[in-house]
């Protein structure tokens, strides 16, 4: 096994293997037309109906989404007889495949069908669509000729929309029939004329939608070899989304639509209008920034200039001298204000020490110990209603223990002396 690997150039995961077989079927089997019969046929609500197209000896899954769907004149129901024009769509998640419609007719057109597809293998390998070949599509195209009826409603849309854009160069109409069997003659007389005049830089080939009939001139050899042919770039704009023509294929360019091909003509135009909108207004910001910028710088020149200046220095100095006078006045107040409140503690403590403050002080004091003196005198106490005893000696008695009987005494009042005898 581990030999076996060894001898294997590469593995694959199933992601990888999807989408190069995806990228092999699209290189090897492009878009192609196929006939078969309609069943099981499912619409969904999204708009894309899902079938299966079989013949005798085979069955094959398609699918006709939505957008293809508009305007498409055969409708897609079980048993129908259908020549589908489509590609392969590889459905990477599940591994499987389908056919993806993008144009139906009724088998009744397939004689048209098969001259289309015959006519378009045989230019195809004459190497007529070779992608080499293709020219580039000027950019900003100043004169355009526009090959198609003039009375047709494609050319209203198209001159309608680039209008519309505010496209400004120039459109030569050079009208031709668009439908029936002179009209492949005068397309290609009409793509003569156009590279004849000066100053072209764009054809556009157009006309609106209608039945392969319809668009059959443009299916034609000699349309189809003009328009590869033609020495002027050119766009071909042919029915709707789902008709494809052989000038299309001829064509440097295909547009889906006559209106599509007015944007693809002045895409680039609106390209360089909004690039020079943007441009301009990045100019205008840088522009703005930069002088925004600038004038800041100039202000602080100026304000520069101006603190250099005799004025602005003089100005300075008269400024620092106002700062200087107002810290003088502040730490000026300040210490005047705390000498005064030193000076009052002082003249407190010395007023609290003035000769004349100590006596009237002690005058108070001794006042008080008088009257506090007085307040316990004899006499005091006698005023309040007491009496003393004074024995025979004079002296005070201060108990009973002190008196002998048939003692003569006093009792003296604060109004009097009175005598008395003890017992």
């Amino acid at each position: 096994m581990s030999d076996f690997l060894e001898r294997s150039d590469e593995i694959l995961s199933v992601s990888e293997f999807s989408r190069r077989f995806k990228t092999l079927v699209k290189t090897a089997v492009p878009e192609f037309w196929i006939r078969g019969e309609v069943s099981g046929t499912k619409t969904y609500s999204s708009g894309h109906t899902y079938f299966t197209l079989k013949d005798e000896g085979a069955t094959l899954s398609a699918v006709l989404f939505k957008g293809y769907a508009r305007g498409m004149s055969v409708k897609i129901s079980d048993g129908a007889r259908v020549l589908l024009y489509g590609e392969v769509g590889i459905y990477e998640t599940r591994g499987t495949y389908q056919f993806i419609v993008k144009a139906a007719l009724d088998d009744g057109a397939g004689e048209l069908a098969r001259r289309f597809e015959a006519l378009k293998r045989k230019l195809e390998s004459e190497g007529l669509f070779d992608p080499l070949r293709k020219r580039a599509i000027p950019r900003f195209p100043k004169r355009i000729a526009v090959i198609t009826s003039p009375s047709g409603a494609a050319i209203r849309d198209f001159v309608s929309i680039l209008r519309r854009r505010m496209w400004f160069g120039e459109i030569l109409i050079f009208p031709c029939r668009v439908q029936g069997a002179e009209a492949a003659g005068e397309i290609v007389s009409a793509l003569r004329s156009a590279q004849e005049t000066e100053g072209i830089d764009l054809v556009v080939v157009m006309r609106g939608g209608g039945s392969l009939e319809d668009l059959w001139p443009f299916n034609e050899e000699i349309v189809a070899r003009a328009v590869a042919g033609c020495s002027i770039p050119v766009i071909s704009a042919v029915g709707h989304e789902i008709d494809f023509s052989l000038s299309d294929f001829a064509a440097d360019l295909r547009a889906e639509t006559p209106s599509a091909a007015a944007e693809l003509v002045s895409s680039g135009f609106l390209n360089i209008v909004d690039r020079l909108r943007e441009t301009g207004e990045e100019i205008f910001s840088i522009c703005e920034t930069s002088l925004a910028d600038y004038a800041q710088r100039l202000e602080n020149i100026g304000r520069l200039l101006r603190l250099n200046s005799p004025a602005g220095k003089v100005e300075n100095y008269c400024i620092r001298l106002d700062e200087l006078y107002s810290r003088l006045l502040i730490i000026g107040e300040g210490a005047v204000s705390k000498n005064r409140e030193v000076l009052a503690a002082l003249s407190a403590r010395f007023g609290a020490l003035r000769p004349s403050e100590r006596i009237s002080d002690m005058a108070e004091r001794l006042n008080l110990i008088e009257r506090n003196l007085k307040s316990l005198s004899f006499e005091s106490a006698l005023g309040r209603g007491f009496a003393a005893v004074l024995g025979a000696n004079g002296k005070f008695k201060s108990s009973a223990r002190d008196f002998l009987p048939g003692e003569n005494i006093k009792i003296r009042f604060s109004d009097g002396d009175v005598d008395a005898t003890t017992h």
